[in-house]
């Protein structure tokens, strides 16, 4: 073998050892997570910390509304579907969490996904949402082909890009 080569299979060796650790170390992150997003859990932190954690029927008691948004995706025409769930706002205010002085809260899904949202599209009313129907049938789990059991809408994102299906956290930062 010449120089070159032991190198490159040195970097391969190294590449596998370190993806091979990643997922050990993150195998205990997946199971937790799929538990709760198949448990319909939605977990509050506040700069890191879990502040509470909610069920279904208590996000439903903050304040349940229908409302329109437009899916937009690749590959498809644009469809106007009637969503149901909470403001995420509110569900921040119910956990008695103040808003002030954050930037961003990052909502997570279940696959480790992530969106940031600035306060002020948070603040913004009739925007940001966690719903768990779509034209009156619960959103379901990605086993079942569904996008829940919660999803993070951005009803004015033009492109529905930011949008986070599968959810399970929002962390205020």
């Amino acid at each position: 073998m010449n120089k070159n080569t032991k190198i490159l299979a040195g970097i391969i060796i190294a590449l596998a050892t370190i993806s091979a650790a990643a997922i050990l170390l993150n195998r205990d992150n997946v199971v937790a997570n799929k538990e709760l997003n198949n448990n319909a859990i939605f977990v509050v932190l506040n700069d890191g910390k879990e502040v509470t954690s909610f069920n279904m029927s208590e996000i439903q008691a903050i304040g349940e509304v229908e409302f329109n948004a437009t899916l937009r995706s690749s590959g498809s025409e644009p469809k106007e579907h009637v969503y149901t769930g909470v403001l995420l706002k509110s569900i921040f205010a119910n956990a008695n969490i103040s808003i002030e002085g954050k930037d961003a809260v990052i909502v997570t899904a279940a696959d480790g996904y992530t969106v940031a949202v600035t306060i002020d599209k948070l603040m913004d009313d009739d925007n940001v949402y966690l719903a768990y129907k779509k034209d009156g049938e619960l959103s379901g789990t990605k086993e079942d082909g569904g996008s829940g059991p919660y999803q993070m809408i951005i009803r004015k994102d033009p492109f529905s890009q930011f949008w986070c299906k599968f959810a399970i956290s929002a962390e205020l930062k």
